[in-house]
């Protein structure tokens, strides 16, 4: 069966990791660490969904709170609601949906998730961690470098967490690889982000890092890079040619691959 049409239902997450719309930053912040999630879904008092709070939401919201209130610390997350911060919930799939339409979608919203179910109730939620599940099984010619990223947004590991968190931002990505003399030794997420939001600004990047890093070589088969990546329970794969960082291959990459 191909990946137009597989649907979504087969790969989905179910099910998602809800919160009360009327739920304080702090408390979704410490859910989304407990459950290992990078997104809740917000919900109504009848249990119906209204929409979505990501990791990106509150490290907006952190660096913004951050800016008006100066004081040592990188980021710091205000006395709201969810409902104050989260974003909308885009598209929501049925289950028959076909998993094709779930990749189109994430690449061109720029979004690692998707709802599946109906505008009154969740069924649970396809991530692009979930799309390389399925390219793992898909098991096609392509390589790593027919998707990755390039160039390829560094921090070194010396300079310090503000710079990080900033740049994240700058950026509009949701993770910085890591380097000590040009050579990849960790990741900064914004995981490791939020996670380091009470250390002093002048942290080193390499303190808070994470050591979880999946490098592989450019001509890697596309799906042996998934399975790894699922196995590992990394969201981004580092491209390594030789001495040189190549590129990056992304959850959206992953997605864009699926569509291939």
């Amino acid at each position: 069966m191909t990946s137009v049409q597989v649907p979504v239902s087969a790969y989905m997450s179910s099910p998602a990791i809800e919160i009360r719309e009327d739920a304080s930053l702090e408390h979704a912040f410490r859910q989304m660490q407990e459950a290992r999630v990078s997104a809740l879904v917000v919900m109504r008092a009848d249990g119906s969904p209204v929409g979505l709070l990501s990791r990106t939401d509150l490290l907006r919201v952190g660096r913004n709170e951050s800016g008006r209130r100066p004081g040592d610390a990188s980021l710091t997350l205000p006395d709201r609601k969810v409902s104050d911060e989260m974003s909308q919930h885009g598209v929501i799939l049925p289950p028959s949906a076909p998993l094709v339409e779930a990749a189109q979608i994430m690449v061109r919203e720029r979004t690692h998730r998707v709802l599946i179910g109906t505008e009154t109730k969740v069924e649970g939620i396809l991530t692009t961690r979930d799309l390389m599940r399925a390219l793992d099984d898909k098991k096609d010619n392509h390589s790593i470098q027919d998707f990755m990223s390039s160039p390829v947004f560094t921090i070194r590991a010396e300079e310090p967490v503000s710079l990080a968190v900033e740049r994240l931002e700058r950026a509009r990505v949701t993770g910085l690889v890591v380097v000590e003399n040009a050579w990849p030794i960790g990741l900064f997420t914004e995981e490791e982000a939020l996670e380091s939001r009470d250390v002093a600004r002048h942290t080193a990047v390499e303190d808070v890092m994470s050591t979880r890093l999946l490098a592989l070589r450019p001509d890697t088969r596309l799906h042996r890079a998934a399975a790894q990546a699922c196995a590992t329970r990394v969201r981004r794969v580092v491209v390594q040619d030789g001495d040189r960082l190549a590129g990056i291959l992304t959850g959206l990459d992953f997605a864009r691959a699926l569509q291939s």
